[in-house]
Parts: structure tokens; C-alpha cells; sequence
């Protein structure tokens, strides 16, 4: 073996055969439609990895490890203890406040539902504003006021 060695990425291989066909010491066939290549054959001359439409086939770096770029890692939210405890306290606190809220609408509507009617009591008959007759009664001013003279 005289130059580098190569590898196929599986992957980008369409098996079209074209690293076959330049490959002068025949150490590249195709296997389940995909090429593979005989270390123990290969030259290194690299005419497979110029003669690949999808660059599939690499050359093998040796003597240098490269490591992979970082990527940063997730970001997971995690509620702190004091966001949860704030949160708990906002749920305690309107709880208290609907509780409040309900208990005094409750005694309201109570009262108004224990309110005697307007006229009830009084044993005049109730007839609407438009059939009393204006002046007729004690209402307007000559009702509220003494009359003084003849």
C-alpha cells in the first residue's frame, strides 16, 4: 500500500459505480448497492475518491483525530425554589381572594332576596304612575305643605 487508505460513507453511496470503474487495482466492488473496498488492495491512489458524484468516498486522515464540534448543550427549564414558592403563594392567595369574593355576593343577594317589596305593608292598592292623576293624593306640594289662607 502506497498512499492513504479510503472509506466509503454508506450514506451518501448511490452505488452507481463509478469509484469501480477507476479504480485501477480493482480493490473496490459493489456489495448490496453500495461500494466497498479491500484495504489489503488499495493502492491509495485515490482515483475513486475524484471519480465519486456524491462524495461518498474520503480519504482516511491518519496520525490525526479531530474532534467533532461542540454543540451547546439544551437549555431545560427548571423551576427555581423561590419561582415555585411564589407560584404556590399566587395560587393559595387567589384562592383566597374568590372565597372572599363569593362569601360577601353571597350575603348580598341574601339580603336583597330578604328585602320586603317597595309597597308591601302599606294597604294602598297599587296602580301605575300614569293612571294617578296629577295633584291626586298627598303627593306634589300641596300635599307635603299646610295650607295657610281660605
Amino acid at each position: 500500500m502506497e498512499g492513504e487508505t479510503v472509506w466509503v460513507d454508506v450514506a451518501r453511496c448511490t452505488g452507481c459505480a463509478a469509484c469501480v470503474e477507476a479504480c485501477a487495482a480493482g480493490a473496490i466492488r459493489l456489495v448490496d448497492g453500495t461500494a466497498r473496498v479491500d484495504d489489503e488492495m488499495c493502492t491509495g491512489c485515490r482515483a475513486c475518491v475524484d471519480a465519486c458524484p456524491e462524495g461518498a468516498i474520503q480519504p482516511v486522515v491518519q496520525g490525526e483525530l479531530v474532534a467533532a464540534p461542540q454543540r451547546p448543550a439544551p437549555t431545560i427549564y427548571r423551576p427555581q425554589p423561590l419561582a415555585q414558592s411564589v407560584a404556590a403563594g399566587l395560587a393559595v392567595a387567589s384562592v383566597g381572594v374568590l372565597a372572599k369574593t363569593a362569601g360577601a355576593l353571597a350575603r348580598a343577594v341574601g339580603r336583597w332576596l330578604a328585602r320586603p317589596p317597595a309597597n308591601a305593608g302599606m294597604g294602598a292598592s297599587v296602580t301605575p304612575p300614569a293612571e294617578q292623576g296629577r295633584g291626586g293624593g298627598r303627593g306634589g306640594r300641596r300635599g307635603r305643605h299646610r295650607h295657610r289662607g281660605g
